[in-house]
């Protein structure tokens, strides 16, 4: 009952935000700017996310810009256009489970149909592919945690292990600190790999990597060179763990190490992505230190600042709730649009 009221409460005031005299003035089925408007289905209700594609309009509309919106999933027929859409997992109807591939080869054939696509063929490749996004790390020279990749055809049970103990795995398509985890010692870890859980034979691949003595990591939003939104999310406990809000993570939204921020700007820059959300930490917390790249998308889920000590509850209870009255999903929707705004700006 509480998701469906927190979706409904997201669309109305998507709606809401959206100048409907405008719209219908702008609104052109000739327009060469395309929003693909990825079918919505009943039974992802709850999971298909629509605030950017709300974003989108609110962004074509704010910046007098003509466009059409494709429904279909006959996207193919588009030539010579602006396109835009966005990043879901639902893209992989035949579920592969490399699905953030579906999403490179749709950018990529617009692309070869003489379309300027959002996001690029290039960006796509970094949406949920851990592999791919560690291997630009090293190959773009960004400080990050020793890392390194097992497959299934040439590591099995006699193998030597690469990494001192404990380490993490992580599954190479995954988000959100799902295919995650913490291994202690070698039967952990080959529990995981070869025993009921099957992650190597599952996945083909895997990454295995240093676990930093961290308890808080950064995620800061850029788009361009800005950084537009950043926040701490900390761990409270004194064993490791994820830091996201789910796990219940105090956050804050104020404090930033300024004496990074140009150095931040220029590694994240050196992607070439229009916008993303890196995280970032720090060796036994120590600001001083360099800092440290542990993930980087171009697709993100960003936290909108809110009053933390008006609310009572830790971030990821607040999250959930749904509240009439200082709604995380009306703040939410709100930096949506923002964020959306300045990518199309960026974009143009």
């Amino acid at each position: 009952m509480i998701k469906a009221l927190k979706k409904l409460q997201t669309i109305f005031y998507c709606i809401y935000r959206i100048n409907w005299i405008k719209f219908f003035k702008l609104y052109n089925k000739n327009a060469k700017n395309v929003l693909w408007f990825y079918p919505f289905y009943r039974e992802h209700f709850f999971t298909q996310s629509i605030e950017r594609e709300f974003g989108a309009i609110y962004s074509f509309i704010k910046n007098n810009q003509s466009f059409k919106i494709v429904f279909s999933k006959k996207i193919g027929k588009i030539k010579d256009s602006n396109v835009f859409f966005f990043s879901t997992q639902h893209y992989n109807e035949h579920k592969f489970v490399n699905y953030t591939q579906i999403l490179h080869y749709i950018s990529k054939q617009l692309e070869e149909q003489n379309n300027k696509v959002y996001p690029t063929s290039g960006e796509a490749l970094y949406w949920e592919n851990k592999i791919y996004m560690h291997q630009k790390f090293k190959e773009l020279n960004i400080n990050q945690p020793n890392t390194v990749i097992i497959d299934r055809n040439t590591f099995n049970e006699e193998s030597v292990i690469p990494l001192a103990f404990p380490f993490l795995i992580k599954e190479p398509h995954s988000c959100s600190s799902l295919g995650l985890y913490k291994v202690n010692n070698e039967e952990e870890f080959k529990q995981k790999i070869f025993g009921e859980n099957q992650l190597l034979k599952k996945n083909g691949e895997l990454i295995l990597q240093e676990l930093i003595n961290m308890r808080s990591d950064m995620r800061i939003t850029l788009v361009g060179d800005e950084i537009c939104l950043h926040y701490w999310r900390i761990n409270k406990q004194k064993e490791w763990r994820p830091t996201a809000t789910g796990y219940g993570s105090d956050v804050d939204f104020i404090s930033f190490p300024e004496k990074w921020r140009t150095h931040l700007i220029n590694e994240c820059k050196k992607f070439n992505l229009t916008s993303l959300g890196a995280d970032i930490t720090f060796d036994n917390n120590d600001q001083d230190s360099l800092p440290i790249f542990l993930e980087v998308s171009p697709f993100y889920q960003p936290n909108p600042a809110v009053d933390l000590t008006s609310i009572n509850v830790p971030y990821g209870v607040y999250k959930k709730q749904f509240k009439l009255k200082n709604s995380w999903d009306i703040k939410f929707v709100d930096i949506i649009f923002e964020l959306q705004d300045k990518i199309m700006v960026k974009y143009f």
